[in-house]
């Protein structure tokens, strides 16, 4: 290698020995220029991308890469503010405009685990997304298990109790709607209470019942952008009568207000934890919400500690203990708080 390049100019298919990774990692040791670490990192995804059919190689490449971008986060160090405020006071004007802003935010959040990470990308996790996603567990494990009186949840029509909430100050609506037919007026309330409310950037994400997918895409369109369905997998299917169907997923809309302001990756599908029991007296009339577990991948995604996420339909608080356990501020609208 060069005293410039952090990787070699003539690599090629065929030429990526073992321990290619390892000594990446030796030589990013050595480098205090988050702009060569920045550049070695992108020419290892750049040659990730081209190593299909070279799976053992691949897979060197896309260590090497995580390698360079935890070094990479320790040198940026820790978010200068809360949430997503893109502040750089730690960067340098080289830097600063080379890494886009919301690269820069996530990989300021690998600075405290440099060492733990590095050993989690030797056993497998070779991906930004999966680094995060330990990072966010890590971080809750200091935090205080949250309870359902730690929340902020308004008694009332979300159309008034959360008129107050400042115009572009939310980050995420991260709520579960009604379902039943009658309720579609609701939706359409969501979604301009939302285009409101999001920050520039800022996602609504909503889980959908199949009957009504349509009407509620129809709904939410006419205040917000359509970016994409995700789908909740049950852990065993469940008999639809009337439709004679055996459901066995959830669709999750994702809508944004004008673009979506994050680039963490966010895979599409998502299994069903178990979900949480909200009145304990027994099977025959148990109420039932969503677990918190899946919502980890789409809070991680879409957010960052400190943003706030609102839950217009808050029953028990599940998205709310969910918030709380991953360092972001959270409001929430029930009529039966």
């Amino acid at each position: 290698m060069s005293e410039t390049a952090l990787v070699p100019s003539d690599i090629a298919p065929g030429l990526v020995p073992t321990g290619f990774s390892e000594h990446v990692l030796a030589r990013a040791r050595e480098i205090d220029d988050p702009a060569r670490l920045w550049d070695g990192a992108t020419t290892l995804a750049a040659l990730a991308q081209k190593w299909n059919g070279h799976g053992a190689e691949k897979r060197e490449i896309k260590t090497a890469q995580m390698f360079a971008e935890i070094l990479l986060g320790k040198l940026l160090g820790p978010r200068p503010g809360p949430g997503n405020q893109w502040l750089s006071h730690a960067i340098s004007s080289e830097v600063d405009g080379l890494i886009p802003q919301p690269r820069i935010s996530e990989l300021q959040r690998l600075w405290r685990w440099t060492d733990a990470l590095l050993e989690a990308v030797r056993n497998g996790a070779v991906s930004r997304r999966s680094l995060l996603l330990l990072v966010e567990r890590w971080e809750a494990g200091e935090r205080p298990e949250p309870t359902v009186s730690d929340l902020e949840i308004r008694a009332g029509d979300f159309r008034e109790v959360l008129a107050d909430v400042e115009p572009g100050s939310v980050a995420l609506v991260l709520t579960d709607p009604p379902y039943p037919e009658r309720y579609l007026p609701l939706w359409d309330a969501l979604g301009a209470w939302a285009a409101e409310a999001l920050v520039p950037g800022g996602s609504l994400v909503a889980y959908c019942g199949q009957a009504i997918l349509l009407p509620a895409l129809d709904a939410l369109s006419a205040h917000l952008r359509y970016w994409w369905t995700l789908a909740l997998i049950h852990g065993q299917t469940a008999m639809l009568t009337g439709k004679n169907v055996s459901v066995g997923w959830k669709p999750i809309v994702w809508f944004v207000r004008e673009r979506r302001r994050t680039e963490t990756m966010l895979a599409d599908t998502m299994r069903g934890g178990t979900p949480r029991k909200t009145v304990p007296t027994g099977d025959g009339d148990a109420n039932w919400a969503q677990a918190v577990d899946p919502l980890l991948p789409i809070i991680a995604a879409l957010t960052a500690p400190g943003d706030l996420i609102v839950d217009p339909f808050a029953g028990s608080g599940t998205v709310g203990l969910a918030a709380h356990r991953y360092g972001r501020r959270f409001i929430g609208a029930e009529l039966r708080a």
